[in-house]
């Protein structure tokens, strides 16, 4: 974890803003593997098992175990973790390039829904995480976005007792949640909206 920034402070959502998914990889490769149609439990009972993994109250192996109990596997952990990690397909375009032009002046911070494994993944493999100067994740933080309490740690954390000076979501329900706390908030769109975002409000910035 990176210190703490006197810079304006940035927060940026995971996936869909930093790394593309593809969750249907996971029943495709799965069928694949099995040799038959498999289809992952409806959104409602898969949100609920894996609920305590994304809040880090379950490991992986009994996650493992969970998910081969519920589709009639019996995958080892190290074949569910490549599959698991394969949801994750790039860097969104363009973000990269975006945070490098705007590193001078701005710190990045990470606000995310996500378990240990992608996490673990994504900031190996991936060199825009690089760039971030902290995060808060909810498999470290035994909480979820929307809930208030995970972006005032955002807050608590890193932005000196102030909301940030922006944050970007692809998800409208936890811009909205954010947006509630007072925090200038948009829904992600691509990295050319992202810049322009910046842009705009870095204009009406006081100087510091």
């Amino acid at each position: 974890m990176k210190q703490k920034s006197h810079k304006p402070v940035i927060v940026l959502d995971v996936g869909r803003v930093l790394v593309d998914i593809d969750p249907e990889r996971v029943p495709r490769d799965l069928s694949r593997r099995s040799g038959k149609k498999l289809a992952m439990p409806a959104r409602d009972n898969l949100d609920t098992m894996l609920l305590p993994f994304y809040v880090g109250k379950r490991s992986w192996p009994e996650t493992v175990e969970t998910m081969n109990q519920a589709l009639g596997l019996s995958l080892k952990g190290d074949e569910w973790r490549q599959i698991w990690c394969s949801i994750i397909t790039g860097e969104v375009p363009g973000m990269r390039q975006a945070l490098d032009e705007l590193k001078d002046e701005f710190a990045f911070i990470a606000l995310s829904n996500t378990d240990e494994v992608h996490w673990n993944y994504v900031l190996a493999a991936f060199p825009i995480f690089q760039l971030l100067d902290g995060w808060v994740v909810s498999f470290e933080e035994g909480m979820m976005k929307p809930d208030p309490a995970l972006y005032q740690r955002v807050i608590d954390r890193y932005g000196n007792g102030r909301p940030p000076f922006f944050y970007t979501d692809d998800n409208p329900r936890f811009v909205e949640a954010a947006r509630n706390l007072s925090w200038d908030a948009e829904v992600f769109i691509d990295a050319a909206h992202f810049k322009e975002q910046v842009r705009r409000r870095r204009r009406n910035y006081p100087p510091s």
